[in-house]
């Protein structure tokens, strides 16, 4: 097989984009440039598809076959439409101003949680400062939970990387969805009693059997019950329901929050995303969430549906497959 040259590459990115249109694989992007008049074989086409995805300008949507099936992200939509697919020196520059500004929020992000560390810990090691017991207590604690929010925040940038790159393996068996839906609340339930919202579960008078990897859809779910329950009013329920049918599993998450408007629905899932509405209550979150959740599915070839309207509340459905994902993983059992 012939390995593409990056010159090749390069210099046919910018059409490569305008022919993914709202999805293509390395055979079929082959096939469009073919009906457009130019010889390009699969491996080339699948070099092409790599390096936008590299850029950020695609992401691999699920597995068709044996092909991971390739669509545009909003930043390649919006390079598609602006004119800056190219290598040129406009695409590199406003590539790298989007790197820069994904840079500086991380910065940001782990920027707040360090100083509370670096204060803590200057506090507990000068012998002038000399703190109680419960002072003492209190610094411990704040240093625990700065720790971990930093480790959280690494931890879903390697795995939304990781994800969108198509390297990580899933470890797949068979479990219940219902039980994996109880475990998830269970983990929410005591930060949703503190904020005095409640989490309720339907759906589970029977076994709904699916084949997936357990640890990674619990994430996902936890990080839309998650999101449910910071933008739920005092006194809201969530409620998550499984259903089946269709050969799919959906577990189905509704809040009463504020809603999404329709301009910010559309850019849900891009990473750093924080909605424009009552931002003080997402405080905490700094847009990898839903990104991370809509990955895992994609992964399992499946999706995430939205389902809002400003002033009526949300409802998230993660949806997959109940026999699992097409391409190779690690199975256990």
């Amino acid at each position: 097989m012939t390995v593409p040259t990056q010159e090749a590459i390069g210099a046919l990115l910018p059409a490569a984009l305008a022919l993914i249109a709202e999805g293509a694989t390395p055979s079929a992007l082959a096939q469009r440039f073919g009906d457009a008049g130019a010889t390009v074989d699969p491996a080339l086409a699948g070099g092409l598809l790599h390096r936008l995805l590299q850029l950020g300008l695609v992401r691999v949507a699920r597995f068709a076959g044996e092909e991971r099936l390739f669509v545009p992200t909003s930043l390649g939509r919006s390079a598609r439409a602006d004119g800056i697919t190219g290598l040129g020196a406009v695409g590199l520059e406003e590539l790298e101003r989007l790197r820069t500004d994904l840079l500086s929020t991380i910065a940001h992000e782990l920027r707040t949680p360090l100083t509370a560390l670096r204060t803590s810990v200057g506090l507990l090691a000068d012998p002038a400062s000399s703190p109680t017991d419960e002072q003492r207590r209190i610094l411990v604690a704040t240093i625990e939970r700065n720790a971990d929010r930093m480790q959280r925040l690494i931890g879903d940038i390697l795995d939304l990387a990781r994800f969108r790159s198509g390297s990580i393996r899933l470890q797949l068996r068979r479990f219940d969805a219902c039980e994996l839906a109880a475990s998830a609340i269970a983990t929410l339930r005591p930060l949703a009693g503190a904020q005095d919202v409640s989490i309720s579960l339907s759906g589970c008078d029977k076994r709904v059997s699916v084949f997936g990897d357990h640890r990674r859809l619990e994430q996902a779910l936890v990080n839309l019950v998650s999101n449910a329950q910071k933008f739920s009013p005092a006194g809201a329920d969530v409620a998550v329901r499984v259903e089946s049918g269709d050969e799919l599993v959906r577990w189905r998450v509704e809040d009463r929050g504020p809603g999404i408007a329709q301009a910010d629905q559309a850019r849900l899932f891009e990473r750093f995303f924080v909605g424009r509405g009552d931002r003080s209550r997402a405080r905490e979150g700094v847009g990898l969430g839903l990104p991370t959740a809509l990955a895992i599915a994609q992964a399992h070839g499946g999706t995430i549906d939205v389902d809002s309207e400003l002033g009526r509340g949300s409802t998230f459905t993660l949806v997959v497959p109940v026999e699992g994902p097409g391409e190779p993983a690690e199975r256990e059992g």
